[in-house]
């Protein structure tokens, strides 16, 4: 089987590691995204951005093409102590958000479930089909580039 290889290959197509992906297309420096999922994927949960998201995505809110909750205070209890804390965000549905971030790093994206990660040859090699300079990991809680080359402490590389 041969290699596909890209000079910095990024595991995990959320938001992390799709506007990684954005910022190395904005350069022009050859990036593969991989993912375990195909987008856009089932993503129950909601999620929370501020302007300054917006603004580091070059985005005005009003050009984000799904719909957003502004949120300008929360209503807060706790123990029977209530009070209102003023904010300035939006509530996003993040099945649309990382689908939109993805699709618009304008770099293409695999459907790939990584099983390993080895270091060789000053680079690394994944799952015996993808080589590549450089590596990010951008795979959540479990990402797989961090099981594969740091120690349970999370701070220690691993000897190759």
């Amino acid at each position: 089987m041969s290699t596909t290889e890209t000079q910095v290959l990024i595991v995990g197509g959320g938001p992390a590691g799709a506007a990684c992906a954005w910022k190395l297309n904005q350069h022009k420096i050859p990036c593969l995204v991989l993912d375990k999922a195909v987008f856009p994927r089932p993503k129950p949960c909601a999620g929370w951005v501020t302007p300054q998201v917006f603004h580091l995505l070059n985005t005005p809110p009003e050009d984000f093409p799904h719909s957003l909750t502004h949120f300008k205070q929360f209503k807060i209890s706790l123990r029977g102590f209530k009070f209102t804390l003023p904010t300035h965000q939006y509530a996003i549905r993040r099945v649309e958000f990382d689908h939109w971030l993805l699709e618009r790093s304008g770099v293409d994206t695999t459907q790939h479930q990584v099983q390993q990660v080895k270091q060789i040859d000053g680079g690394y090699l994944v799952d015996e089909r993808y080589s590549t300079r450089f590596i990010v990991g951008a795979g959540g809680t479990h990402c797989p580039v961090r099981r594969s080359l740091f120690t349970a402490d999370e701070t220690t590389p691993k000897s190759p």
